[in-house]
């Protein structure tokens, strides 16, 4: 194959990193992105490197921590995401563990970025929610209400005097 019509670095999926490098001489650049560290392997083309991590830097994101991978010569190469979001390197960088399943790569919990937003929907829902018990039992109160309770006759005996100069007997009827 011409060497002209071969780019640059090295390409996984649709996204093209840079030239591998080794890893001792890496220094993370000042904007963000995805990084993917690789290992020498023959069986792997159109480049001989195996992909035994992939990771994100830049804006944002916590202190760059490798593990101790050990082994032979390790190399990197970084894939430039300067204007990117967390939830779009996120995103990326979980597509192409899924395609290439790296080594040292586990399943991961979501970025914190993410478990925020769905903090804050499960509040929202929350608070919905709360409203509307709210409402149902204002609205429950009002059918369960209680009724007015007509005024009722004294028990005893009614006293002699009688208005208009009647009986006491012919007022009760008898």
């Amino acid at each position: 194959m011409d060497s002209r019509f071969v780019s640059p670095g090295i390409r996984f999926n649709d996204c093209f990193f840079s030239e591998p490098i080794r890893l001792t001489a890496w220094v993370p650049p000042k904007f963000a992105g995805l990084f993917v560290i690789l290992a020498g392997d023959p069986n792997w083309a159109p480049k001989p490197f195996q992909p035994i991590l992939i990771g994100e830097f830049g804006n944002n994101t916590r202190e760059l921590r490798l593990p101790s991978l050990g082994g032979g010569a390790l190399f990197v190469a970084v894939l430039p995401m300067p204007f990117s979001t967390i939830a779009q390197r996120w995103a990326l960088r979980q597509e192409l563990i899924r395609a290439y399943n790296p080594v040292f790569q586990v399943h991961e919990p979501p970025p914190a970025a993410g478990l925020a937003s769905k903090v804050e929907e499960l509040e929202r829902k929350h608070q919905e929610q709360t409203a509307q018990v709210g409402m149902l039992l204002a609205n429950m109160n009002r059918f369960f209400e209680p009724q007015p309770v007509p005024p009722r006759r004294r028990i005893g005996f009614l006293p002699q005097t009688a208005p208009s100069g009647r009986h006491a007997l012919t007022e009760n009827g008898n």
